[in-house]
């Protein structure tokens, strides 16, 4: 028989995911989800607004009911978070266990895909990420954190460890920042299985016009593995013209057997020939 110690709110990490026999899901670095979290609203257990304004080092800017032009508040203390979520599978929303801006920080744990808030006193559970999108917190909120995680770890898969790489359409040398993971068919049309096919299902396109063109359906890939544009004139002359110009009959770098169907679909669904 096991013996509980301590106080009786904590049988809801007892009983909470950690006690179970699955891996509980890799969290992402504080960093990180600070970043992916610039700009967003997101609730408190109150239900008082909380904005991260920018990450700064060790230090996130957040702004708050009281503070409107935003407060520091170290990323430690967030990290710190992750890790006993991490461990523990739940954490309790407590100065003593979070510090003093514990409320900021469960709020940003309870925007983890998979995490709620339960309990009183309250605690952040982390369970399986859901597969609709659904969480008890806002929506919108949970959907794009869960997109942009997934945007930099995609990328980061792509890159191979590499500070920069090349846009694999236009061919041009980019530090990581100007290059995004773009789902060659779109992922909202991916089964589940096309989605975990990371090393075919996308590619590095730089934010210098591929990404966005290709997007659009301007530009696609033949089946010849080979940049096919709309006609340049139907845009007046200009730096999109020119890049249509420059883009059409280039090798793509990503084209092969197994991403080939993906190209198809777009070429077929995107593509405005």
């Amino acid at each position: 028989m096991v013996e509980r110690s301590g106080p009786a709110d904590t049988s809801e990490r007892l009983e909470g995911p950690a006690s179970r026999a699955d891996p509980l899901p890799a969290l992402p670095k504080a960093v990180d989800l600070l970043r992916a979290l610039i700009g967003i609203d997101i609730r408190t257990v109150s239900g008082k607004p909380n904005t991260i304004l920018a990450v700064r080092g060790d230090i996130v800017i957040v702004r708050t009911e009281r503070s409107p032009e935003g407060e520091p508040v170290p990323v430690s203390t967030v990290q710190k978070g992750l890790n006993l979520l991490a461990t523990q599978g739940s954490v309790r929303v407590t100065p003593g266990e979070l510090g003093h801006r514990s409320s900021f920080v469960g709020a940003v744990l309870a925007v983890l895909p998979g995490a709620r808030f339960t309990g009183k006193p309250t605690v952040v559970v982390l369970g399986e990420p859901p597969t609709d999108d659904h969480h008890n917190g806002p929506v919108d909120s949970t959907a794009q954190v869960k997109i942009r995680l997934e945007q930099g770890r995609l990328r980061s898969r792509l890159a191979r460890g590499r500070t920069s790489a090349r846009c694999v359409l236009c061919g041009d040398l980019f530090p990581l920042d100007f290059l995004v993971a773009a789902h060659i068919k779109k992922r909202a049309a991916c089964s589940d299985d096309e989605r975990r096919d990371l090393g075919n299902v996308a590619m590095l396109a730089c934010t210098f016009g591929c990404d966005a063109l290709y997007e659009s359906g301007w530009i696609t890939v033949d089946d010849n593995g080979h940049v096919r544009t709309r006609p340049p004139d139907e845009v007046p002359q200009g730096s999109m013209r020119d890049r249509l110009s420059r883009l059409r009959g280039r090798p793509c770098t990503a084209y092969t057997s197994s991403s080939a169907p993906y190209f198809e679909w777009h070429r077929t669904m995107i593509f405005k020939a």
